[in-house]
């Protein structure tokens, strides 16, 4: 009788470990993953959008980076209903807000003046609270 208890309490601890794993830690990590993606991509595009050709068109690279921007605004959005209820509360305790730097990814994706994408490029950075600069 004892071997078919500690049998049973084996299954429901494996069970509760993959629900954990696969429905908290699962996108909880990805949401994180997704956060230095972002601030990777801003390091690059605050760099590209400077980099306009002499008529002043905009370069392929600066193109390719605002679809970046676009994708990894819908990633953000689509990865924050997800995430844990308690776990949003926690960013929401934070100060931290994935849907504003949403929102704000897509206007610096549509954005073509350099002062207005340096302003979104700080409000993405506080909504996600990245630092960029090196301590």
């Amino acid at each position: 009788m004892e071997q078919f208890w500690i049998t049973l309490l084996s299954i429901v601890a494996g069970a509760g470990g993959y629900l954990i794993a696969t429905f908290w830690v699962r996108p909880i990590l990805r949401y994180k993953d997704l956060k230095y993606q972002i601030a990777s991509d801003l390091v690059f595009f605050a760099n590209a959008i400077e980099l306009q050709k002499l008529d002043g068109s905009l370069r392929e690279d600066t193109l390719a980076r605002k679809d970046a921007n676009r994708r990894r605004a819908s990633d953000l959005a689509a990865i924050y209903d997800y995430l844990p209820a308690w776990y949003r509360r926690w960013l929401q305790k934070h100060k931290e807000d994935p849907k504003q730097a949403s929102s704000e990814l897509i206007g610096l994706s549509n954005e073509s003046d350099v002062k207005e994408a340096k302003r979104r490029i700080q409000s993405i950075k506080a909504c996600l609270r990245i630092s960029l600069e090196r301590p």
